[in-house]
């Protein structure tokens, strides 16, 4: 009878489930395995897609600047789907929309540009379209909790991409990932430790010839436009302590804090940042020509008199050279001492570079 009921689910698509089974499933067990079991439109097969160039860019991002850090977000699942066997008001779909929510905020408040893959609880967009909808992000996570076979389990897990040697996204993919799904366990206080895996998919969905795609449909389509990206379990919704925590919308909102800290910081090493508008003279970038910027003109002038290593970028040594002579030393102080004489006995022109043209 066993051998007939996983006979009849062949091919369908196990989504946040974990199956740590051993050989002699008794039938409490199995029950919980099926009852996890999701559709078969979980899982998406590619037939005719279209190519990453032809997928389209989402409008709220196409005139943002590159240092702007870009986080798509996907609340898993629609509408009340994967109910708690073990604690009745908890439902995943409910924690995720809840805690994509709060993560979108926490992240906006931190200055990153963050979206939702869907704008209503209700709505179910089509898990290709969920991944395709990250495309030119630096960032996509799929946010859920999952399901096995034993009530003691509580691990989150991160599942993060195959090994890609003609990309990076792979190594973002992993190392965020692993500092994201270290977070939740130590927020979480699970008795499991966090962990990522992988999982590979069973077929060519991409076409390249090569069985290498995501088994995640959600991770298939944010690889294929090119965005390192995640599926987030957090913990187990079939464990009695997890659902009860995930449950709280107080204990979600720190999660998410704790969640958006770790994205922003990682990303804020790595992305490019905005270069600041440089002012001719205002050395120490306080928008302000004065006496300090003479000093640290006087502080380089010393280090390089004593055959030190200059401490000035090319940008700042045009804005300290303000004589013009290619050199970076006490005359330029001087100039600077005399521009802040002027403007402080009531000065008009207050561009440092017109005023020494002028005189």
């Amino acid at each position: 009878m066993l051998k007939k009921i996983i006979s009849s689910v062949t091919g369908f698509s196990i989504l946040c489930l974990s199956i740590f089974t051993p050989l002699n499933v008794n039938a409490s067990d199995f029950k919980i395995l099926v009852d996890y079991i999701i559709d078969a439109n979980e899982s998406y097969q590619a037939t005719d897609i279209l190519s990453p160039d032809e997928i389209p860019i989402n409008d709220s991002i196409k005139d943002l600047d590159e240092y702007v850090i870009k986080i798509m977000i996907d609340p898993g699942h629609y509408s009340y789907y994967n109910r708690s066997t073990v604690y009745s008001p908890y439902w995943e779909s409910v924690m995720t929309w809840k805690l994509s929510n709060y993560l979108q905020e926490e992240l906006q408040a931190l200055g990153v540009h963050a979206d939702l893959t869907k704008s209503s609880l209700d709505e179910d967009p089509s898990l290709n379209d969920r991944g395709f909808s990250s495309k030119r992000y630096d960032f996509f996570i799929s946010m859920h909790s999952n399901a096995g076979a034993y009530e003691s389990m509580d691990q989150p897990l991160a599942f993060v991409y195959q090994d890609l040697p003609w990309t990076d996204i792979d190594d973002i993919s992993k190392e965020l990932g692993g500092l994201i799904v270290n977070k939740v366990s130590e927020v979480m206080e699970t008795k499991q430790k966090g962990s990522t895996a992988q999982r590979k998919g069973t077929g060519d969905w991409d076409r390249n010839g090569i069985n290498d795609d995501e088994w995640y449909s959600v991770l298939f389509a944010s690889r294929f436009v090119g965005t390192p990206g995640i599926l987030m379990e957090h913990s187990f919704h079939t464990n009695y302590r997890s659902s009860v925590w995930l449950y709280n919308d107080d204990n979600l909102k720190n999660l998410a804090k704790e969640e958006a800290e770790v994205i922003y910081d990682y990303f804020n090493k790595i992305k490019p940042q905005e270069t600041p508008e440089l002012i001719f003279g205002d050395v120490n970038g306080d928008k302000i020509i004065n006496s300090s910027d003479a000093s640290c003109i006087l502080e380089e002038y010393s280090i390089l008199s004593t055959k030190g290593k200059s401490t000035f970028n090319n940008e700042l040594k045009k804005v300290a050279d303000v004589n013009s002579d290619g050199f970076i030393n006490s005359s330029d102080a001087s100039t600077i001492l005399e521009f802040y004489s002027y403007l402080s006995t009531d000065g008009t022109e207050t561009n440092l570079k017109k005023w020494i043209e002028n005189k």
